[in-house]
């Protein structure tokens, strides 16, 4: 009976079809040789690979089965590596061999043959001589590929002992396992990516599209962690940590996964307990739970609470989830990291600016630099004048002459300024005092709309309770959540805040990231700010008292004295009309 190449090769793909169900790794480039000395009247032919999805990855097809010739004809089939590449019945290849060769291939412990295919549209070819060939994708990113079997025919009968009158299945389509990595702001006030929040704000946290890979078992040890640590000192607490996987609630266990907080192992127990005091966490699968969960979606959502540690206008405050996972067979160490990170920003008026400002020495003056929005005067002097400005180390001081300290303000969130914003700066009657500097400082802000009253005058100046702010804040962040521009725009009402005049402002004043770079690996931004002097502040004056002044002077001396005479002369009278009555009595 002749042998049938054909059914052997037919075979072989069936049962590299049944291994392709439990999804191979991207495996190393073993020495790949483009071209070889072809068997002399070896038949050839075109196999196509379809199914890989990425760019920039290696296809290459290794032949595992060979036709043997003599003079010329088709006479046999043989093992291309008796050794490394062994099919023990080549009738009925296992998934566990089709494992092994490819393992070996990746450990280049074979002496196969492989051929780099081409790219042709969105498919892989390669020209090859009769055979059986495994292909391997390697150089993925996020997607683990399964290894695939193609076959060979002859186009034409070649004269033998082989019957070669069957067709081949020369394409394949490579079956992958993709996992995705994404973190996203919920209900964000700009974009997922990014946000502008107040202290003491929640902020809700989304971390998907992950897909637990199909592992084979080849691989001696699994994993397929999850981290997400927070900006230190921004965030405090990991609250309400909810862990799905295909769209069911899991808890911490000793066969699902291990939960830690600040790299401390946590009990295993309810996967929403509170992270108390948390600013990390970290979901480590089991090996076990992942090789039976394969191709399952994987969700984590949280909370926590932005704190007043945290740092204003263009310091970002950034919190970074990682992604690692097993993506290498033979060594458990090797695996593949993948990150993402969103933005949150939170402002102040008269406070820090921390944003870098190019210079030809590479200067960052403008990294700690105090912004000048309000100011407090005894006189307004605006114009170029007030448009100069020294620094005294790192703070701005803005019409030094007439600085005025001491005054203090409430800030609002209602027009009716009866809901006051209490920020770090207030005192125990949520009121911020005027500094040296005379400017007035409120941190921690969200983008928004904010109303301003002085509500106590400094000593000797009067109190002008009819003048009133609204003081509003809009920010600019792009779609990585990164802030590239936020305006402090502030107008004035006369009328104790019935009404504002939105058509001139009072005081303006926008600040634009210039040009600016992020670290895609760690989230670093490095700002771009240009030195910002055509700000409009504003002068909030608070004139000297004209007649009483507290001080004990020369008015008060007058009319004390004015007084005390009066005084002294109505009793005089009194006592002389008196006397005058009781002698006319006698």
């Amino acid at each position: 009976m002749k042998k049938n190449l054909v059914k052997v090769l037919t075979l072989a793909l069936a049962a590299a079809t049944v291994a392709g169900m439990s999804a191979m790794p991207v495996f190393a480039v073993n020495t790949v040789t483009d071209t070889w000395t072809v068997t002399e009247g070896a038949s050839r032919g075109t196999i196509t690979v379809q199914g890989v999805k990425e760019s920039g990855v290696t296809v290459t097809a290794y032949q595992i089965v060979k036709g043997v010739y003599s003079e010329g004809k088709l006479n046999d089939y043989a093992l291309c590596d008796a050794n490394f590449a062994k099919i023990a019945d080549v009738m009925n290849p296992t998934a566990d061999e089709v494992t092994t060769i490819a393992n070996n291939i990746n450990a280049e412990t074979t002496t196969l043959n492989g051929v780099t295919m081409k790219k042709s549209g969105n498919d892989y070819v390669a020209d090859v001589e009769l055979g059986l060939y495994i292909v391997l994708v390697t150089g993925a990113d996020t997607t683990v590929y399964n290894p695939a079997l193609v076959a060979v025919n002859a186009e034409d009968p070649i004269n033998g002992s082989v019957d070669m009158t069957l067709p081949f299945t020369g394409s394949a389509y490579v079956k992958s396992s993709e996992t995705g990595f994404n973190k996203d702001i919920v209900n964000s006030s700009k974009n997922t990516e990014g946000d502008t929040v107040a202290f003491g704000d929640k902020v809700s946290f989304k971390i998907y599209e992950m897909t637990i890979p199909s592992y084979s078992q080849d691989y001696t040890a699994v994993q397929y962690t999850i981290e997400d640590t927070l900006e230190n000192g921004s965030f405090l607490g990991i609250n309400n940590l909810v862990v799905t996987v295909g769209g069911a609630e899991v808890a911490a266990a000793d066969d699902t996964y291990t939960l830690y907080y600040n790299g401390a192992k946590v009990n295993p127990g309810t996967a929403g307990s509170s992270g108390g005091a948390a600013t990390s966490f970290k979901v480590e699968f089991a090996d076990a739970y992942i090789r039976a969960n394969g191709n399952k979606k994987v969700e984590i959502t949280y909370d926590s609470v932005f704190t007043e540690n945290a740092t204003v206008n263009y310091a970002e405050n950034k919190n970074t989830a990682t992604l690692t996972y097993s993506n290498d067979p033979t060594n458990a160490e090797n695996t593949k990291t993948l990150t993402d990170t969103t933005y949150h920003y939170t402002f102040g008026i008269d406070a820090d600016i921390d944003a870098e400002a190019p210079g030809d020495d590479g200067d960052q003056k403008n990294k700690d630099k105090e912004t000048f929005e309000l100011n407090k005067v005894t006189e307004a002097v605006g114009g170029d004048s007030f448009a100069e400005y020294r620094e005294d180390g790192l703070v701005t001081m803005r019409n030094d002459t007439y600085k005025l300290q001491g005054a203090k303000f409430g800030l609002y969130t209602d027009k009716a300024m009866t809901v006051a914003i209490i920020t770090p700066e207030c005192d125990d009657d949520g009121y911020v005092t005027s500094d040296d500097n005379g400017h007035i400082t409120f941190t921690g802000l969200d983008e928004g709309t904010y109303y301003m009253k002085e509500t106590v005058a400094p000593a000797t100046y009067s109190l002008n309770d009819k003048n009133t702010y609204k003081i509003v804040i809009a920010a600019d962040l792009d779609a990585e959540g990164v802030m590239t521009a936020y305006s402090i725009t502030t107008y004035l009402s006369t009328d104790g805040g019935a009404t504002y005049d939105e058509t001139a402002p009072v005081g303006s004043a926008r600040y634009t990231n210039t040009g600016y770079s992020v670290n895609k690996t760690t989230g670093e931004v490095t700002n771009a700010l240009s030195d910002y002097t055509a700000i409009t502040p504003v002068e909030i004056v608070n004139p000297k008292l004209a007649g009483l002044p507290s001080t004990g002077g020369a008015g008060t001396i007058a009319i004390t004295i004015g007084a005390g005479i009066g005084m002294a002369g109505f009793l005089t009278l009194y006592i002389v009309n008196k006397k005058k009555k009781d002698d006319e009595a006698e």
